[in-house]
């Protein structure tokens, strides 16, 4: 087993709208956060949240030509309400930071509304080698003074609502179609003959040739559906369904035949209670928002979690109280912040907390936020992403479950998504029905849902064989003298784990782990370096992916992570479905590559 991706380059190599790129020695990562030219001018691919696709920059580059004033700057949104929150965002953070942004006027940030719509429906069908949407596509651009990108950013970094890679590559395919239909219109009027009835402007630098990106899609989509891997985009509602059905574990008879899914075991549990949505942190987003449409007030946030979750919880809304160690005394803390706001008449709206936590691996005590959360009238928000559904049950628990469904659910690397479960059972379940209905969006793009319901139909199987292989690759690293510390929910907060794991004999502990190391960041350099698996951001892969994680998540911030455990010389490890034997050998290589000082 030997993979080493060039740097800058999609993870796996060779894979389309790839959600991971390759940073595969320490330093890349570390000049990566510091923008080095070095590294910044070979990212071909980025994790989508933080590195804006290369076909959503072209579609933005192209609409800000047509509807940009001077110094205006602009970013996609597939709603007009996701835009809307993007400029009340701008104008708050803008507040909060005037000596550096100053005070945007009102009108200095705008929403521009642009309908994707095919001249030739049979034209652009042809191109694509799929059918066309019945409706046409509307993108909101909301254009802002240039200065105010890194607010906009922000935004689309942490909401994950920006326009969807493959929702950009269908509008540049259907925008490149009309192009040439005008063109050809144009040809025909200069001879008197008019074969279309539309007319409209042609783009600057409008061609008939096709780019290279677009003939790949062509190509792409004929082998898709030629070999039966997806199905067209007009079934993609039935596809939505599917993946309802499939996480809510309501199941079809053969499906339940074939062991395409786990049970959740609660009873009243449907597909109407599973809500999808177009990435994992606009899971936990919307969560909060509904929980907001109920009543503004604070919440807390149990544990270390993943970065963009905090940030959610503290930027939108009153704010949060943060509970960065998850255990032992932050318990006792947890009841008398929840105690206090109780007595001042502002009960807290609801505890956040991941099980396992990422990267710390620690579980949180389910039974007692419970108990702590009825006590006191608050909701329990549970992301379950790194646990996943297949090894425990959190929504036993939980009001509201959320995950990442671009994780270990799709495997693939090559589609996000995200997911919120309600709890039947739970005493906010019908508040919660009227404030989902209130302020949630479908947003996921056909196209996405078909890719994501095709990579997890062998879920729970890949589950099983990556449960038994970090398990392998865990026990190998806590038996090495160079190893000062293995995270991993069989060895951290054990006892909290195994209450909620799935009393089956295919329940197991997941496939993260992170480790540090007695040689400090020289020997967990040494390890990185030397490792020959794929190395970038993201987790859940179906392929074994490291990272130095405390580096890409909290570069700026490393001395306050590591007052939580979060150290900066921490190895995340994501394990795969590569043969365990090889798994071994590969680690042990890396583990001998550390030289003892």
């Amino acid at each position: 087993m030997s993979i080493q991706v060039p740097l800058g380059e999609c993870v796996p190599p060779n894979t389309r709208h790839g959600v991971s790129v390759s940073l595969p020695l320490w330093e890349d990562n570390v000049d990566y956060e510091k923008g080095d030219p070095r590294v910044l001018s070979r990212m071909n691919s980025g994790y989508p949240r933080f590195f804006i696709a290369k076909v959503i920059q072209a579609l933005a580059e192209r609409l800000r030509e047509r509807f940009a004033l001077p110094g205006e700057a602009i970013m996609l949104f597939p709603s007009r309400a996701c835009a809307e929150r993007c400029v009340a965002f701008i104008h708050a953070q803008a507040s909060k930071n005037e000596a550096l942004y100053g005070l945007p006027k009102p009108e200095s940030v705008r929403i521009v509304e642009h309908t994707v719509a095919p001249i030739n429906k049979k034209a652009a069908a042809l191109d694509a080698m799929q059918a066309v949407l019945d409706s046409n596509v509307t993108i909101y651009c909301t254009m802002f003074p240039e200065a105010l990108f890194p607010l906009a950013k922000q935004y689309w970094q942490h909401t994950g609502n920006g326009i969807s890679a493959r929702l950009a590559e269908y509008c540049l395919h259907i925008e490149h179609v009309n192009d040439k239909c005008e063109l050809e219109a144009n040809s025909y009027s200069r001879l008197g003959r008019s074969p279309s009835g539309y007319h409209r402007k042609v783009a600057t630098g409008a061609t008939a040739e096709p780019s290279a990106a677009e003939t790949e899609l062509e190509a792409d989509a004929y082998l898709e559906e030629r070999f039966g891997r997806n199905l067209n985009a007009k079934y993609a509602d039935d596809m939505k369904w599917a993946l309802r059905r499939r996480i809510a574990g309501a199941l079809l008879k053969e499906e339940k035949m074939q062991g395409a899914q786990v049970e959740r075991g609660v009873a009243g549990l449907n597909a109407s209670d599973v809500f999808l949505t177009a990435t994992g942190m606009s899971a936990v987003f919307y969560a909060h928002q509904a929980l907001l449409h109920m009543r503004q007030a604070k919440s807390v946030c149990f544990g270390f979690p993943y970065t963009d979750t905090l940030k959610i919880l503290e930027k939108f809304g009153p704010g949060a109280y943060f509970l960065g160690n998850g255990e032992g005394s932050d318990y006792e803390k947890l009841e008398e912040i929840l105690a206090t706001h109780c007595q001042q008449g502002q009960p807290i709206l609801a505890i956040f907390t991941e099980c396992p936590s990422n990267p710390l691996l620690k579980t949180a005590d389910l039974p007692r936020l419970r108990a702590l959360a009825d006590r006191y009238g608050a909701a329990l928000v549970v992301d379950e992403t790194i646990g996943s559904f297949a090894n425990i049950d959190a929504l036993k628990w939980a009001d509201m479950v959320v995950s990442s469904l671009t994780k270990v659910f799709s495997g693939d690397s090559n589609v996000m998504g995200g997911s919120i479960v309600l709890n039947p059972l739970c005493k906010l379940y019908t508040p919660l029905q009227t404030a989902i209905a209130a302020t949630f969006e479908d947003l996921m793009w056909c196209e996405d849902a078909i890719f994501l319901e095709r990579n997890s139909r062998d879920f729970v199987q890949r589950v099983l064989q990556i449960n038994q292989n970090a398990l392998a690759v865990a026990e190998l690293l806590r038996s090495s003298s160079k190893v000062s510390k293995v995270a991993y929910p069989k060895y951290t907060t054990p006892k909290n784990y195994q209450q909620i794991m799935r009393p089956n004999s295919n329940a197991g502990y997941g496939g993260l782990l992170s480790v540090v190391f007695v040689g400090g960041e020289a020997a967990a350099r040494q390890f990185y370096d030397s490792l020959r698996c794929c190395k970038g951001p993201s987790l859940g892969t179906n392929f074994t992916l490291a990272s130095p994680y405390t580096i890409l998540a909290h570069f700026t911030e490393l001395e306050w992570a590591a007052q939580y455990g979060v150290r900066a010389d921490l190895v995340r490890i994501s394990v795969g479905l590569e043969p365990q034997a090889e798994l071994i050998a590969m680690f042990q290589a890396a583990l001998e590559a550390i030289q003892v000082s």
